[in-house]
């Protein structure tokens, strides 16, 4: 989580000079490499889902002014660039190069009507494979406009690095690393482009002059993001995956793996998985923007984060962190607004059925702070972290005392459960709340242990559906409640190999 970005020319300019110093969005880095050589995508990779190797790319590139066709070894590619002001449909069979800094429509603003606005929608099928051409390339969705991505189990929607894919020394990237070999397990790579975002008219409360619409200036030269529109849509994405994004510039100037910045609640979100994040896998920076099935594993500082207001409704997430990833902190680290704790419209999601496994011994489970609060349900602490739950300042004992942040039916098997007695009585509050040992198991013999077993499932859970239409019935602690429903197969990679 990073320090608060308002909208000013000086936000702006920062964030633009970062890009400048880290490569830019311009195609310095990607000039025709020509015909270099044999293609160099067709190594092996611990993944499901398709694979996440490069090769055989087929197929005509799409007719667009943003796609042109290039030379990448033996194949050629469509690149994509600049900002698309009219819809673009990706179709499986080329592969899909960002170049620099991709902005979809240009901003509406927060009421739709800016001058210059332009509504465009990025429709990607089933299968597609983008990754990006260099280190600061970013996909970032403006307001008013949207993104159609949706894949499926079987093919789902891969956004990665050229890294991953083997095209990363074709291009002559800066630190080019060869893809994983098959069957390799470790996997300690994060950082290598910029990451997803989407920017919405949802409502933030990040202004601190507080106007009657605020919104406010994204990281990393996303865009402009906040509004007055709770149910805004930005799009679709189901079954999609996002690899080894995430960019930190400055302490105070970040790309996420995947962002929702003021994103509505009109948005679809179900089946997605931010692997390896260089900074945060995920973070809601305000809007009520909803989701399902969830899987972000690797982040090299936070898991789920949130701040600015969000009070969205999540369930189905499996929380893995990467010893790899030294990095690697909270599992959740939840926020109101850290420059003013009881600001409103106050940060108070929903959320149910998450499994949050620590392995770098660094960061607590769930750290809540900064005056959040909310509704948490049915969840598993579980590994190394160094602490279950920690609880801070007084402005978020508040809202715990008043009944508006509460945990119910969770079980911690950490060393440590509680950072302080504090925390532990909030948690003694739900009677249904336990600690115990672990009997999470994997599902693949040396995989990442998330899967219920006896002691997680003997406890008496919430059913989420009294609480709101939006979960399914799922009567149990924690993500995957055994083998038999494991909703994380064959469209994910990492926590199953």
């Amino acid at each position: 989580m990073t320090a608060l970005k308002t909208k000013t020319l000086l936000a702006v300019a920062a964030s633009a000079l970062a890009l400048a110093a880290c490569g830019g969005d311009g195609t310095s880095e990607l000039q025709n490499p020509g015909n270099t050589g044999g293609n160099p995508g067709t190594g092996g990779g611990n993944n499901n889902g398709g694979g996440n190797n490069g090769g055989g790319s087929t197929g005509a590139c799409p007719t667009h002014p943003n796609v042109t066709k290039v030379t990448v070894g033996t194949e050629e590619h469509c690149r994509i660039s600049g900002e698309i002001t009219t819809n673009l449909t990706l179709t499986a069979g080329p592969a899909y190069q960002l170049n620099g800094t991709v902005k979809v429509g240009k901003d509406v603003g927060f009421d739709g009507q800016k001058a210059g606005g332009v509504v465009a929608v990025l429709s990607i099928d089933p299968g597609v494979k983008i990754y990006a051409g260099t280190r600061t390339s970013q996909l970032a969705i403006q307001r008013g406009s949207r993104i159609n991505a949706q894949g499926t189990a079987a093919q789902p929607i891969i956004m990665t690095s050229a890294d991953a894919l083997g095209y990363a020394t074709t291009l002559g990237l800066a630190n080019a690393r060869s893809p994983l070999a098959a069957g390799v397990r470790d996997d300690p790579y994060s950082g290598e482009w910029g990451g997803l975002s989407l920017l919405g008219r949802g409502v933030i409360n990040n202004c601190p002059a507080a106007p009657a619409v605020c919104e406010a200036e994204a990281e990393g030269g996303s865009g402009l993001y906040g509004g007055n529109v709770p149910n805004d849509t930005s799009g679709t994405l189901k079954y999609v995956r996002v690899e080894y994004a995430g960019v930190r510039f400055t302490e105070t100037n970040e790309l996420n793996a995947i962002a929702f910045w003021g994103v509505g609640s009109g948005t679809t979100v179900d089946y997605i998985q931010a692997h390896n994040g260089g900074d945060d896998t995920v973070e809601f920076f305000g809007g009520s923007v909803n989701a399902k099935h969830l899987v972000l594993t690797g982040a090299d500082d936070d898991s789920l984060d949130w701040t600015f207001g969000w009070n969205g409704k999540v369930q189905h997430v499996v929380i893995a962190q990467n010893p790899l990833q030294a990095a690697g902190d909270a599992g959740y680290e939840a926020d109101n607004n850290e420059l003013g704790f009881d600001i409103t419209l106050r940060s108070a999601p929903t959320i149910s059925n998450v499994t949050l496994v620590g392995n770098t011994t660094a960061g607590a489970g769930l750290r809540l702070r900064r005056g959040t609060a909310g509704k948490l349900y049915n969840h598993v602490v579980s590994g190394n972290f160094q602490r279950g739950l920690r609880i801070d300042d007084a402005a978020t004992y508040a809202q715990a005392d008043a009944g508006n942040l509460s945990l119910r039916s969770f079980y911690i098997s950490v060393a440590t459960p509680f950072h302080s007695a504090q925390a532990q009585a909030v948690f003694a509050k739900d009677a249904n709340s336990r600690t115990g040992a672990s009997t999470l198991s994997s599902y693949t013999s040396g995989g990442r242990a998330y899967i219920n077993g006896v002691n997680e499932n003997a406890g008496v859970s919430v059913d989420p559906r009294t609480v709101d239409a939006f979960f399914d019935a799922a009567p149990y602690v924690g993500a995957v409640r055994d083998s038999a429903s494991n909703w994380t197969l064959n469209w994910t990679r990492w926590l199953n190999d």
